[in-house]
């Protein structure tokens, strides 16, 4: 019982500290972090690191923040930029459709993280030519990430744990929840749209000038698209080469400082977000002490237990109950543990659980989801955030939840009106 108080209350006070921005939320993290081991809340301390922190994702953020850092320096996203604005003819409403459905479309098949760090600095530079405020752009962005990962097996982490442990192959994740994904991203971002019409109704084709579109390429240029295009191909096919997006990731990051600026390395290195390395690090450990200590098991049988014998009423507190612990706790633990309390559930009422498929697609869409309820829900939320910052621009915890919010009870809905008439 001390180990689940202790492990409760420190993810409490670190949240706390997150969302009233009184200490930096790194320092708050990693200071939780380590009371928790400080503690013995672990069984053990030594292998806290190996158990709990996914250093997949920890390498796949240097790598790509190294390989961003080399392509800003080509022009690649200003070029690529302008083109999107020449597209859209001067229209922001249009600019910004086009822009998030690109990251959703991409998301689908390459690691939210990869993408909102490709696309991210690409919108700056846009908005940076015309002058506008980037946050509605950027958190069009974050929905449709997290929106667009939800709809393959390879999109998001969380399905990836569903689909080994259900047997589900890319096809099933393809044909049972990129339909729901679509609609639920159209009306996200006619929402958006709504809340976001005024800042998004400036004419700007005043702006537009001919010298932007000129079509001429320098090198360094072509060596950013094809550092990119095989960046791309790379994740593309990373499940059937069988390499992690880690070695990815660090591969061309130090591939493009070699191929763009040798000599600069230091200079890349600090351009690493070494902040938010460590704050992923300190909320693996968190979210590790509540796996540890059945915090998590415990509130998955909960859902059992208010379900009843209602198979359709479990399907809808799944899905709630998993895109509102999302939006505060890592989804990858969570689905973890929610894949072994789904698989036995035909051992506890064979009757009413027979078929679990609707719950797989219940617990994916909430998981998966979720992540947009709040700044620190999903890794894409953290890193584009800090990439903002970095302009001198910040969204506060409470105006992205505010809207984040929004997007999952829009999200929430969507899905369980689905689910229940689709199965």
């Amino acid at each position: 019982m001390y180990d689940i108080f202790v492990s409760v209350a420190v993810f409490s006070i670190v949240y706390v500290f997150i969302i009233s921005e009184k200490i930096h939320r790194t320092i708050a993290s990693m200071i939780g972090a380590a009371a928790l081991i400080f503690l013995q809340i672990f069984e053990n301390p030594h292998e806290v690191y190996i158990r709990y922190v996914d250093f997949n994702t920890v390498f796949l953020l240097i790598g790509m923040m190294l390989f961003v850092a080399a392509m800003k320096r080509t022009g690649f996203f200003q070029y690529i930029g302008v083109k999107g604005l020449k597209i859209s003819r001067g229209s922001p409403k249009l600019l910004f459709l086009i822009l998030t459905s690109i990251v959703a479309t991409v998301s689908a098949f390459i690691d939210n993280v990869t993408t909102v760090l490709i696309f991210v600095p690409m919108t700056l530079a846009v908005t940076d030519v015309i002058g506008m405020d980037p946050s509605p752009f950027i958190l069009g962005e974050i929905f449709a990430s997290n929106i667009g990962g939800t709809a393959t097996l390879i999109g998001d982490p969380p399905n990836i744990i569903i689909g080994t442990n259900a047997h589900l192959t890319f096809s099933d994740f393809l044909m049972n929840l990129a339909p729901v994904s679509m609609i639920i991203f159209i009306t996200v971002d006619l929402f958006l749209i709504f809340v976001y019409g005024k800042e998004l109704s400036v004419n700007l084709e005043g702006t537009l000038r001919e010298d932007m579109f000129l079509e001429e390429k320098s090198p360094k240029l072509l060596m950013g698209e094809v550092l990119l295009g095989t960046t791309v191909v790379l994740f593309l096919f990373q499940h059937k080469l069988n390499i992690p997006g880690s070695s990815i990731a660090l591969m061309m990051g130090f591939l493009s400082v070699l191929a763009i600026e040798r000599e600069q390395l230091e200079e890349f290195l600090r351009e690493v977000d070494w902040e938010t390395i460590f704050f992923f690090i300190a909320l693996f450990i968190i979210t590790g002490a509540l796996e540890e200590t059945g915090v998590l098991e415990k509130i998955a049988y909960f859902m059992v237990y208010l379900a009843g014998d209602s198979l359709k009423k479990f399907e809808m507190i799944l899905i709630s109950f998993s895109a509102s612990l999302s939006a505060f706790v890592d989804n990858i633990p969570y689905t973890a543990t929610m894949v072994h309390v789904i698989g036995h559930l035909k051992d506890i009422d064979p009757k009413t659980f027979h078929n679990l498929t609707p719950l797989w697609w219940s617990l994916a869409l909430g998981a998966c989801l979720g992540g947009n309820g709040t700044p620190v829900g999903a890794s894409a939320n953290v890193v584009a955030l800090q990439v903002l910052s970095q302009t001198g621009r910040k969204i506060k915890f409470w105006k992205f939840a505010v809207v984040g919010f929004s997007v999952v009870v829009i999200s929430v809905v969507i899905s369980s009106m689905y689910v229940l008439i689709r199965y």
